[in-house]
């Protein structure tokens, strides 16, 4: 079944424009197509297995399709999450994993358990220790959640989507070719203000002016200790943090927010009494969809599918 399907991506697919190589994020060298079907509708992929390379151990473990969506909603969403939110995180982790599918690749696994290129993972055995006493219901949640859509992916134009995700949103979620300099028309910049209710919505975190300049020592060299060493902020339209100057030397928020190990790029930079304050709102790239948000709108009666659409603009739910 693997042959058919490797076969039929080679021939869908299609060149499109790449990220710079500097952009570690979710959206890099994603190949895009549309999934291959079967006579009876059904996908051949579902059948066949995952293989996934554990990070920590370095080994490429073979499991189930349905045990992969498990592990990776366990591990990307609170299980305390409305039922609704876990299918929409389900439907998103499919279809990313879809789009880690490459037929050129030599390597001896289809994706990692690297949140920061691909998508966090545990293991049943991990996730019901995590939940303690609680472990059999959660599973249960969650397993019913993942079997409910199984095989639903989100399209755009017929083509596999790059369904991203992050915690908790700045408000408003980012335009992708603000974050990533790709053109995506489905991820552009919806409302998410409800993420605002979050209670981890802020987080503050204090640096001494030495720590600071040894943090950032790996982007740029801070010559001058005070007020002015942060300059020239420019922002997203959804308030997140393009560039800024340190010290005279342009350097991304991204960059910025990686060397202080910051929530998110949306921030604001006050100067003290010799002590540098970073107050962020969010957490996450804020681009596609808000995991956060999709709890919200659950508990507010939408389904997976409208949750989809809310973030993944003029896609649909196939």
């Amino acid at each position: 079944m693997k042959t058919v399907y490797i076969t039929t991506m080679m021939i869908a697919a299609f060149l499109m424009l790449t990220l710079p190589l500097s952009a570690k994020n979710r959206l890099e060298n994603l190949p895009v197509s549309a999934l291959p079907m079967t006579e009876n509708g059904q996908s051949d992929i579902l059948d066949d297995p995952v293989k996934i390379k554990i990070t920590a151990k370095n080994e490429v473990v073979s499991i189930a399709l349905e045990d992969y969506i498990f592990g990776v909603v366990a591990a990307e969403m609170p299980a305390l999450y409305e039922t609704e939110a876990l299918k929409a995180q389900a439907v998103a982790a499919y279809t990313f994993y879809l789009t880690r599918l490459d037929p050129t690749n030599s390597q001896d696994f289809d994706i990692t358990d690297d949140y920061t290129t691909d998508q966090a993972f545990i293991t049943v055995e991990s996730a019901r220790e995590k939940w303690g006493d609680g472990a059999d219901a959660y599973e249960e949640k969650i397993r019913g959640a993942v079997r409910s859509v199984l095989g639903k992916r989100v399209l755009y134009n017929g083509e596999l989507a790059r369904t991203v995700y992050h915690a908790i949103s700045f408000g408003v979620t980012e335009n992708a070719v603000d974050v990533w300099g790709g053109e995506y028309p489905y991820l552009v910049s919806v409302d998410s203000s409800f993420d605002k209710l979050s209670q981890d919505y802020i987080e503050e975190k204090t640096f001494t002016a030495e720590n600071f300049k040894t943090l950032l020592s790996s982007i740029a060299e801070v010559k001058d200790l005070d007020k002015n060493c942060v300059s020239d902020i420019i922002k997203t339209t959804a308030g997140g943090v393009k560039s800024l100057k340190i010290s005279g030397k342009e350097v991304t928020g991204a960059d910025f927010r990686k060397a202080l190990s910051l929530r998110s790029s949306c921030f604001e930079l006050t100067f003290n009494l010799g002590k540098y304050t970073i107050k962020t709102q969010g957490y996450g790239h804020s681009v596609g969809m808000s995991q956060n948000g999709a709890n919200y709108l659950a508990q507010r009666g939408k389904t997976y599918e409208e949750i989809l659409l809310h973030y993944y603009t003029d896609c649909t739910v196939e």
